[in-house]
């Protein structure tokens, strides 16, 4: 697409995406001048953009099937899953005992959809690599990175017993 027209359509959804449906039809009526393949681009990025209000409104996990995630009191490897700790974009982190060396870490699961994509699987292997190379005493050491019952995850270091 040549920069002329890219601007001609970044002019024209910032023209219609501020007003209502009513304003909005005659605005894109207006600066498309009858070129249709104009107005299903611009439409194409204002339905987007309506659908990405909605995108972070529900979390990625809460999308998941209860199946697909480990659960409390579940065994898995040589963890004992003992309490959900928080979740994000990539994963779900739990409180866990080591039932092999006797110790409380936290394991970090990535969601199902996030192993099948090469990139972003790569990506939860960096962020692992990268936080096993760091030695703080305000940041979890990574004692491995581990795929099993078909879930990967990181085992974090210790983590400390609330008092």
């Amino acid at each position: 697409m040549d920069p002329e027209r890219w601007r001609k359509i970044e002019a024209l959804y910032e023209a219609a995406r501020g007003v209502d449906a009513a304003r909005r039809a005659a605005v894109l009526e207006e600066g498309c001048g009858g070129d249709e393949s104009l107005r299903r681009e611009v439409e194409s990025l204002l339905a987007h953009g309506e659908n990405a209000g909605r995108f972070m409104e529900v979390p990625a996990l809460a999308m998941l099937p209860e199946a697909a995630r480990p659960a409390v009191g579940q065994r898995i490897s040589h963890y004992q899953i003992q309490e959900k700790l928080g979740e994000g974009g990539m994963g779900v982190v739990y409180k866990a005992e080591d039932t092999r060396l006797h110790r409380t870490v936290a394991l970090k699961f990535i969601r199902p959809d996030v192993v099948e994509d090469r990139g972003l699987k790569a990506r939860f292997l960096t962020e692992a690599e990268a936080a096993a190379a760091l030695i703080h005493p305000n940041i979890c050491v990574v004692h491995e990175i581990d795929e099993a019952d078909g879930m990967s995850s990181t085992a974090l270091g210790t983590v400390k017993a609330e008092s």
